[in-house]
């Protein structure tokens, strides 16, 4: 009779845990979502920028792809993505872009299989169209790296996705190179005040409250130094987030919240 009254006791106790699992309740609880996805009040807008140009090695590709897939992976419903290969010489070019968001749920009283689903099958899918960004292959073609026109491409996206916190994820080495600005080797770095010129002429990008990281630049150098003094400089006269700590060369894994 014990054993009889214990197990109906466990039974309920069973019962009760079960009924807060996959709730919005059950998930607050445990402060988790849908695959271990932190639950946030505010969706996300997240932009990826890939720098394909042969002065990336293929490790560092491997590392772009690597941590997209890991970043996609903690993307929740009503997050939006963004994807950009650097542009080469201008803005005059047709920009290779993808953007789209993760499904809403359908059920929003209660976490339902069918969401988990859509969910996981669009982040696949986004890792499996992102790989085209990171291809090591057909490298020979690209004839440079105008990482300040892809920028205007990426206000554009802020400006689509308003009310997000939103976060840039910049692979690249981070040297400007095109018929008037070649970082490499600081060759024709641009001039003493150009980025206040440039912001008094208003042809600078509206990044403002975008969190930076860059993924893929030398710090260890003076010369990159003085190229990474440029980009806090401008990341600043954008009104975007820049961190020193998140100018970095293969960092272990991307973080996922935007700047504090």
């Amino acid at each position: 009779m014990v054993i009889r009254e214990a197990r109906a006791l466990l039974a309920a106790v069973a019962v009760t845990a079960l009924a807060g699992c996959g709730t919005q309740e059950g998930n607050a609880a445990g402060g988790e979502g849908e695959g271990g996805v932190v639950k946030r009040s505010t969706p996300q807008l997240v932009v990826f920028v890939y720098d394909r140009s042969t002065s990336i090695s293929h490790h560092q590709l491997e590392l772009a792809r690597q941590l997209t897939n890991e970043r996609i992976r903690k993307l929740d419903h009503g997050d939006r993505i963004a994807a950009h290969q650097l542009l080469q010489l201008s803005l005059e070019e047709p920009p290779q872009r993808w953007t789209e968001t993760v499904p809403q749920r359908q059920f929003t009283e209660q976490a339902m299989m069918r969401d988990s689903v859509t969910r996981a099958r669009f982040l696949r899918d986004a890792q499996d169209y992102l790989v085209a960004f990171t291809d090591t292959m057909d490298r020979g073609n690209i004839d440079g790296t105008d990482i300040l026109s892809t920028l205007h491409d990426v206000a554009a996206d802020l400006q689509a996705a308003p009310g997000r916190e939103s976060t840039l994820y910049i692979f690249s080495d981070m040297l400007q190179s095109n018929r008037t600005i070649d970082m490499e080797g600081l060759s024709r770095m641009p001039p003493a005040g150009w980025i206040g010129r440039e912001k008094a002429n208003g042809t600078l990008p509206n990044l403002t409250g975008l969190c930076v990281y860059v993924i893929g630049a030398r710090v260890d150098t003076r010369a990159s130094q003085q190229v990474k003094a440029f980009w806090q400089d401008y990341f600043e006269a954008t009104g975007a987030v820049f961190e020193s700590r998140n100018y970095t060369l293969r960092p272990v894994e991307l973080p996922e919240h935007p700047c504090t």
